[in-house]
């Protein structure tokens, strides 16, 4: 249970983090599949490199949900056809999040989700339990914050970072909720969208500016 007491030594952490240097929010749909998968327990030169690869070398080739299920068909779902279809798109070994694509990409297409323009309809009107929870294996409450927040919903993700920022700030472990609740409460105090606040301590984390 949040008190005000939590949003207020929040709040006050919150002061000292300098803004985001840049936006990550994403209006293209094949982009916000691809991150969604590849950018979640990964190191951040590993997911930059991967999307670059794609940007680079698939671009022209994958630009729709139709074109993207075509590669797919070129590609058995197995561990081998996985990690075929990870080298195509990424230039990685990643066969467990090629699978994972395949499945999310299928999930959205049974809820009608099947461009950015539905996409983002989805994202704001969505709710972790209903519609995401248990929907594709791996991906839990993070990755679904971080994939709505892309698409410009006012919430923080739960992960490691924003975590150990929260909790250090009210000296005791909170749950997944307890963290979005008490960090986007600091950030409307603050006047601010509450993933902008989220995007300044992830990239205040990465200098150890929050040490």
């Amino acid at each position: 249970m949040i008190s005000p007491t939590d949003v207020d030594r929040v709040t006050e952490a919150a002061r000292g983090v300098a803004p985001a240097s840049e936006s990550y929010l994403e209006t293209d749909f094949v982009m916000n599949l691809l991150a969604t998968v590849i950018d979640y327990q990964a190191h951040t030169t590993a997911v930059v490199r991967a999307l670059d690869h794609y940007k680079t070398h698939r671009w022209d080739e994958i630009r729709t949900a139709d074109e993207l299920e075509a590669v797919f068909d070129r590609y058995p779902n197995t561990k081998d056809g996985n990690i075929a279809l990870a080298q195509h798109l990424w230039g990685y070994n990643m066969w467990t999040r090629a699978e994972q694509l395949r499945s999310l990409t299928a999930h959205f297409r049974s809820v009608g989700v099947t461009d950015q323009t539905s996409l983002q309809r989805w994202a704001e009107r969505s709710q972790f339990k209903l519609d995401f929870e248990g929907r594709v294996k791996g991906l839990g409450i993070a990755v679904y914050h971080w994939l709505v927040m892309r698409q410009g919903v006012d919430t923080v993700k739960p992960d490691v970072h924003v975590r150990r920022f929260a909790e250090r700030a009210v000296r005791r472990p909170l749950s997944d909720t307890e963290v979005v609740d008490v960090v986007t409460a600091a950030a409307h105090k603050l006047a601010k969208k509450a993933y902008e606040l989220d995007w300044a301590i992830w990239e205040a984390s990465r200098v150890g500016g929050l040490d």
